[in-house]
């Protein structure tokens, strides 16, 4: 667990994620498909191709867009998050809100944190 010579050992967020969830804190994810300071957005970004190759396999099985299967996703997380848009657009908006009728399953779920380029420790 504690075995910092592997990077799947090293805990990068400080066990602020972990806190929250023990304390029953709610974490809010503000402009979640953004990279980066001003780098745009992940979606359809092609530094992100595996990922955004995932996305569209599961916008395409839950009939909504990419950004809806990211929002589910940061919906399904365990925290319980809750998400701040970061867009005036309606259209962007009411795409989003579509991610609240998608509950992925487990497996899509840890297909798509895998297709970002995270690990499983």
């Amino acid at each position: 667990m504690n075995n910092k010579s592997t990077d799947m050992s090293v805990m990068r967020d400080g066990g602020a994620l972990n806190y929250c969830r023990l304390n029953d804190i709610t974490i809010q994810a503000w402009s979640p498909l953004q990279h980066g300071n001003f780098k745009g957005m992940f979606i359809d970004n092609p530094e992100f191709p595996e990922m955004n190759k995932v996305l569209q396999e599961l916008a395409d099985k839950y009939g909504v867009t990419k950004a809806a299967i990211a929002i589910a996703w940061i919906l399904r997380h365990p925290a319980k998050m809750q998400v701040i848009a970061g867009t005036m657009n309606p259209v962007h908006l009411t795409e989003m809100a579509e991610a609240d009728k998608i509950e992925l399953t487990h497996e899509e779920w840890y297909q798509l944190y895998l297709s970002s380029g995270k690990f499983l420790p």
